[in-house]
């Protein structure tokens, strides 16, 4: 009898390969987990050997419950480490958990156990269906057997088929979760699921993993004096700031969690990478993870790092084994000279992180390192030992900081990891953290680049627009950063034909557009334009006016609006907070932020001028009251329990960014290519193969989704639904009534409450 994994892929070649995969990525630090990775790796197909399973293989329609694998591949799993660990360790619970599991995400580390430690009545059918999978495997017990002597477990097999233990293992089982109180078991859990299903999706896709590329420090080193010549002036300040932090990462490079705070525009970005590329190579060149909180600023500092490294001789062929970018909107193309992977297998290793440096999001980083989705948490491995840099971490709401706070420090011991925060505006969180820039504080007084007013007035959208053209310089250019769309399209109109050019960004506008439309506003910045946006601009995004003014919003996002004004020191810009209010006399702030954090900042800004020299204190004292007035317990209290526990069914909840149900993704047909890629798409959906249309998807997936805007569901009335392709619309012939060049989807009916 010939047993297969997968067509024409011998089933005992898939699990040695699973087994070699999944050993490569883990340090040799740890016998516990390496041995369990062992012991799960060799028993996650264990089912396959069965006939009904391999008429399922080459006839999906084959529905017989006797095919499914995962459930008895665990029983078995549980078994054989059960045997080699002993009863009373916890992990045999857990290889049985990641088996279980392998083909989906995480849920109830309890499922398909018995209900309590004396009745199995619950499982009696599931019991009855393993026996008649090891009744069937009995009938080709001797080609079995020749497997099982490959990988050591022929005892365990004759003893599991004969004996038939089940019972006895499922109550052992749940004796242990019961009993269960190792803190240590979550990472050990998720690290191990971590390593087998991506040695398994490895395996399955017949992906040849190579080693990461990387360049010594003095060779990059050598690379940024190139660029960045010792020159005087503000650029002196920057070089002053990289090599005060180089020199600290050399004082104390053993050390676990780091932190960088410098004010905007000092060279944050290379200090802490070039900081984080020497603590590489002291631990024996370890991978870098570079997270930023959004989306639109990973491709600015990715190419920041891209152009340090394309002048080497086979950067450009190998590219994605020295430096990869992963986000929602990735396009997959990985790029080895060794090796021509298909979108598929680009796919998998991109989301698996398997390159020296990974520039990728918050949501990505911090759901892998608490989260129960199959999809998040393949890559956790490669997080393991590595050099984290987290570059403004005070944008997560501050009710996850003491959670967060937490996790770091578990990952750093607990995954052997080395963290940087950096910052403009330190937030109470990593207290133990070394400082890397000696006398950080001196640089903030240094700067005179703005001066920060605010003002306790409320105004109308009217009368701020009112005030705002009377008191215009044509010799200035302008930032006006507003906490809801509708309040940002309603200035708009107001002064959008004022006799100079002035632009609109926004989320309301398609991704593809407000890329082009941040490439027109730095062209255009010699002509003093006026831009009217959201909080869209605050985070990182490279803009550079003379006046910034900016609805009122936590302190933290000012600071960061602040952070768009006067970037190059040409002269002292200007930022100014304003109150403004709806028709019902309502802080358009509010809708977004709540009131307390509105308030805590009034209290501090007071009815007066702030130096940027004065920002840095001004921030630590709004941290503080923030971090005493906010409930950050609650969250933390609950994550923790469930981490305890491994009570997947709550983790799999957790993530860094609100959840909004209610809201709808529409694809906006604006343009020639919008509506070609939309038949595409549709023609793609209509294929039959499977893996053809999954393979088709995924290239035409990042392309759609530059055309695609998050509504609320109450427009929904406005698009075309095509439930047989599972999309929302807005049709070619729509887009004068439906969506403006300038400003993007018209919503003239909108309540003014819509963020970002």
């Amino acid at each position: 009898m010939k047993f297969e994994s997968h067509p024409d892929v011998p089933l005992i070649e898939h699990i040695k390969e699973v087994y070699e995969n999944s050993k490569k990525f883990m340090y040799a630090d740890n016998e516990d987990i390496l041995y369990c990775l062992e012991i799960a790796a060799k028993s996650h197909d264990f089912g396959k050997y069965t006939t009904h399973f391999q008429k399922r293989l080459y006839n999906k329609a084959y529905r017989n419950v006797l095919a499914d694998h995962s459930y008895i591949s665990a029983v078995f799993g549980g078994y054989v480490a059960t045997n080699k660990l002993g009863e009373d360790s916890y992990l045999p619970l857990v290889i049985y958990s990641v088996i279980v599991h392998h083909h989906g995400n995480l849920k109830d580390i309890k499922n398909k156990l018995p209900k309590n430690k004396k009745d199995i009545r619950n499982l009696e059918i599931e019991i009855e269906d393993i026996n008649k999978q090891l009744d069937d495997m009995q009938e080709n017990k001797e080609f079995i057997l020749k497997d099982m002597k490959k990988i050591n477990l022929e005892k365990e097999f004759s003893d599991f088929l004969n004996y038939r233990p089940i019972e006895k293992t499922l109550f052992h089982l749940r004796k242990l979760y019961s009993s269960m109180s190792n803190e240590e078991l979550f990472y050990k859990h998720q690290l191990i699921y971590s390593a087998l299903i991506d040695g398994d999706k490895i395996s399955a896709s017949k992906t040849q993993l190579n080693d990461v590329s990387n360049i010594n420090y003095d060779d990059l080193l050598d690379l940024y004096n190139e660029k960045f010549p010792k020159v005087e002036g503000f650029s002196s300040i920057r070089r002053e700031v990289f090599e005060s932090i180089q020199k600290n990462i050399e004082k104390n490079y053993n050390e676990r969690l780091f932190s960088i705070t410098a004010p905007t525009g000092t060279g944050k970005t290379l200090a802490g990478f070039y900081s984080a590329r020497k603590l590489s190579e002291y631990h024996g060149n370890r991978k870098i993870i570079y997270a930023l909180p959004f989306t639109s600023i990973i491709d600015q500092n990715y190419n920041e790092i891209y152009k340090l490294y394309e002048n080497l001789n086979d950067f450009h062929e190998n590219s994605s084994e020295y430096l990869i970018k992963h986000h929602s909107l990735t396009e997959y193309d990985y790029k080895s000279k060794d090796n021509n992977y298909d979108l598929d297998q680009s796919k998998l290793l991109t989301e698996s992180w398997h390159s020296s440096i990974i520039i990728t999001t918050f949501v990505q980083f911090f759901e892998s390192i608490l989260g129960g989705r199959n999809k998040m948490l393949k890559k956790l491995h490669s997080i393991k030992g590595s050099i984290i840099i987290l570059d403004e971490l005070q944008s997560i709401d501050i009710k996850y900081w003491r959670l967060i706070d937490y996790l770091l420090k578990k990952i750093a011991i607990e995954l052997d990891c080395r963290v940087i925060t950096m910052t403009a505006t330190k937030p109470v969180i990593l207290q133990e953290s070394i400082e890397l820039l000696d006398n950080y504080e001196k640089y903030f007084k240094m700067l005179n680049r703005v001066e920060l007013e605010y003002n306790d007035y409320q105004v109308t959208l009217k009368e701020f627009t009112e005030d705002f053209m009377d008191d215009l310089e044509e010799d200035k250019s302008y930032l006006i950063i507003c906490n809801t769309i509708g309040q940002s399209l309603k200035i708009y109109k107001e002064i959008k034909d004022l006799d100079r050019e002035v632009i609109y960004l926004s989320t309301n506008i398609i991704p593809k557009e407000r890329k082009l439309r941040i490439d027109t506003i730095k062209k255009s910045m010699k002509y003093k334009p006026i831009v009217i946006s959201t909080q869209v601009v605050e985070a990182g995004v490279d803009l550079d006016f003379d006046y910034v003014i900016r609805d009122l919003a936590p302190l933290d996002s000012i600071i960061q609006a602040a952070g768009r004004c006067n970037r190059n020191n040409m002269s002292e810009g200007k930022v100014k907070v304003v109150k403004m209010i709806n028709e019902k006399e309502e802080l358009f702030g509010k809708y977004i932020y709540g009131s307390i954090l509105l308030n805590i900042t009034r209290d501090i800004l007071q009815d007066k001028t702030i130096k940027e020299s004065d920002f840095l204190k001004l921030i630590e004292n709004y941290f503080k009251e923030v971090y005493q007035k906010k409930n950050t317990d609650d969250i933390f209290s609950e994550y923790k329990s469930a981490m305890d526990a491994l009570d997947f069914e709550t983790i799999i909840g957790f993530s860094v960014i609100a959840n909004r149900p209610n809201y709808i993704d529409v694809f906006f047909q604006i343009d020639e290519e919008s509506v070609e890629l939309l038949e595409r798409y549709k023609e793609i959906k209509n294929i039959k193969d499977y893996k053809e249309k999954y393979k088709k998807l995924l290239k035409i997936t990042p392309e759609m989704r530059e055309y695609m805007i998050s509504l609320p569901d109450k427009f929904i009335g406005e698009f075309d639904i095509d439930n047989y392709n599972k999309i929302i619309t807005m049709p070619f012939e729509d887009k004068k009534r439906v969506y403006d060049n300038n400003t993007g989807f018209k919503r003239d009916d909108i309540g003014g409450y819509i963020f970002m």
